[in-house]
């Protein structure tokens, strides 16, 4: 797909060779040491900026100043970049205004929804795991943040051309959902609300049960053994896990998230994984095996090994990490390695793959299982991981062992994606203690997105704006979405976010209310205009360089922010992009009339409708769905 801005690049770099060339014919530079040099220089210097003297200056024995003179002097003007200029040893240089604006917006109107998309992965296939909610409680507000960060760095990775699979892992296993099952067998079965929503609270009751009574916490470890066999208890376990999961789907479609496989803990034992993986580490000779001592019996890794090759491992907090205990039961890390070999396609697993369900997407979500088919899951060539920030040290364990395994490609392609915490201005969250429960429940993802329409309902009924508008309830569910996604993306993913309702659902700060407005009001102005893009015939030579320019080179960047955003998978890279842009148009139309714009009214309705388009597909990358009336 094209990219207007690179384009501007290439132009500059290609005029680069030619002063370099007709400067010093016996010097090579590579364009990508061009590309490298470049940046935006302050307005009045220019567009684009080439640090390129600095580098030539050591080879030919010259200060920056005289080389960047002697490129201005020879520089040829091309079809975009115009003015050269040499400021303090940089380069600069302005892009026409005319040629830039044509190509902007002809790329824009011929590629529509695809503009800025790119084909940086193609051939290329990514794993992303998020949210990974254990299957006894409802979504908390803490989980939706893994599960948009998850859903925003698929849809940008998608956008570029990646073949991505949506994986969610289940762990079916361990004293939580024994504990479930116990109350669910012990205690009041019938549910009389949301099925993981009950689940959540019974587990909080099993808890208080388990602190008056101390035989039920042997009951429940029992349970759990039972659960790791082929047993009755087993199939319960899994039974009751799936309808806390089929609720807990009703929760991320209504925030319009979608995966394509769910893998369940209880699969990933049957199929030996675990096995499989420790006898790859025992043949490379990178366990250990106590005899005597604190970790007698147990398989463990000395930490030790890797700090020549882990910068991070100089000084570890750990020295022995144990994957086994002496008892046979592996630890998390020994269960995420095997896990993360599957994915890399370094063992097989031998699953079995059955569909679960219909996605309201109209994708099909599929599931591991005991009886299926064979599908083409796994094998990629990069995994994320969207984990909490108090487990950064094992995620690091986990990269370390696949370097001790001689995998350092593998090592930098497994992605931990941290996230920091999610506070509510009302309070705290707290799973176990129920601090979700009561009368003011906010801290679900349920719960938020059910204050968030009524919220948004009440200002559209109060807002002038909306009085004569489409279905106000259809407004406020769009709204709601927009302001909760864009509320919790805005800043970098490892970051605490305390949530606002007042700044998620403002229409005129940076908000996702806003940048939806944005969308829609270039909507009502082409069609106050009666615009028609295929009739238009706008004057290109009408773009001065004022707010219109400056949109317009926005416009231009948005498939390198894309790709940006692919390569640091950071949505709020994205996210920063979009209020930007929404500024810019909010600039450019209060200080520049459009419709009564005279001969610059046909190119200011066409940057109107190419803001429209790419405003639409930077929210899209988001997971914000633009609506045409606000």
């Amino acid at each position: 797909m094209s990219s207007p801005s690179k384009d501007a690049k290439a132009e500059f770099a290609q005029l680069i060779q030619f002063s370099i060339k007709e400067s010093y014919p016996n010097t090579h530079i590579s364009d990508e040491e061009i590309f490298l040099s470049m940046a935006e220089p302050r307005t009045e210097h220019g567009d684009i900026s080439s640090s390129i003297s600095f580098r030539l200056s050591r080879s030919e024995k010259k200060s920056p100043k005289e080389i960047a003179e002697a490129l201005a002097s020879k520089f040829r003007e091309g079809y975009l970049i115009k003015k050269p200029s040499a400021i303090n040893g940089y380069l600069n240089v302005f892009i026409d205004e005319a040629a830039y604006a044509k190509l902007v917006i002809s790329a824009i109107r011929k590629e529509g929804d695809d503009y800025g998309k790119s084909d940086l992965g193609k051939g290329k296939k990514i794993i992303v795991e998020s949210p990974s909610v254990n299957p006894n409680k409802p979504w908390l507000v803490s989980h939706l943040k893994n599960a948009l960060i998850g859903d925003a760095i698929s849809n940008a990775l998608s956008s570029c051309g990646y073949s991505v699979q949506r994986i969610n892992y289940i762990d079916d296993l361990g004293l939580q959902v024994a504990e479930s099952l116990w109350g669910f067998k012990n205690l009041n079965n019938k549910p009389d609300k949301k099925f993981d929503l009950w689940l959540g609270e019974q587990y909080v009751k099993v808890n208080a049960e388990i602190t008056k009574e101390k035989s039920i916490e042997d009951d429940v470890k029992e349970l759990n053994k039972l659960m790791e066999e082929d047993t009755a208890e087993a199939k319960e376990a899994r039974e009751l896990a799936e309808r806390c999961v089929i609720a807990q789907y009703e929760t991320s479609f209504s925030y319009r998230i979608y995966h394509d496989l769910l893998i369940w803990e209880s699969d990933i034992l049957r199929s030996k994984l675990l096995e499989k993986a420790l006898g790859v580490l025992r043949e490379k000779g990178i366990t250990e095996l106590p005899l005597e001592g604190k970790f007698a019996g147990c398989i463990v890794i000395n930490l030790e090994k890797a700090k020549n090759i882990s910068k991070e491992f100089e000084n570890p907090e750990e020295k022995i990490k144990v994957l086994v205990r002496s008892n046979g039961v592996a630890t998390y890390v020994a269960k995420d390695l095997a896990f993360d070999m599957w994915k890399f396609g370094i063992i097989d697993a031998d699953f079995q793959y059955a569909w679960f369900m219909k996605e309201p997407n109209g994708k099909e979500l599929y599931t591991t299982s005991h009886e299926g088919t064979s599908m083409d899951f796994g094998k990629a060539e990069k995994i994320i991981n969207i984990i909490g920030s108090s487990q950064r040290f094992p995620q690091m364990i986990l990269k370390a062992i696949l370097e001790l395994m001689g995998r350092e490609d593998l090592s930098k392609n497994r992605i931990h994606i941290s996230y920091g915490e999610i506070g509510i201005e009302q309070g705290t969250l707290s799973g176990r203690k129920g601090g979700w429960l009561g009368d003011e429940r906010n801290y679900t993802a349920d719960d938020l997105l059910a204050e968030a329409r009524s919220r948004s309902l009440e200002i559209i009924n109060k807002n002038e704006k909306f009085s004569e508008k489409g279905n106000k309830e259809e407004i406020a569910e769009a709204v709601s979405l927009g302001a909760i996604k864009l509320e919790y993306l805005r800043t970098d993913p490892e970051k605490k976010v305390t949530f606002s309702w007042e700044k998620a659902l403002s229409f005129e700060g940076n908000s996702g209310p806003y940048c939806m407005y944005t969308y829609a009001r270039a909507s009502r102005i082409l069609e106050k205009a009666d615009y028609d893009e295929k009739i238009s015939k706008g004057d290109y030579s009408q773009i001065s360089r004022a707010d219109d320019f400056e949109l317009l080179k926005a416009l231009g960047e948005f498939g390198d922010m894309l790709e940006k955003t692919c390569n640091e998978f950071r949505p709020n890279i994205m996210v920063d992009y979009a209020l930007r842009t929404a500024h810019l148009f909010s600039k450019f139309y209060e200080k520049m009339p459009v419709i009564k714009g005279g001969d610059a009214k046909e190119v200011r309705l066409a940057l109107v409708e190419a803001t429209r388009q790419v405003m639409h597909n930077a929210l899209a990358v988001i997971g914000i769905n633009t609506i045409e009336i606000m």
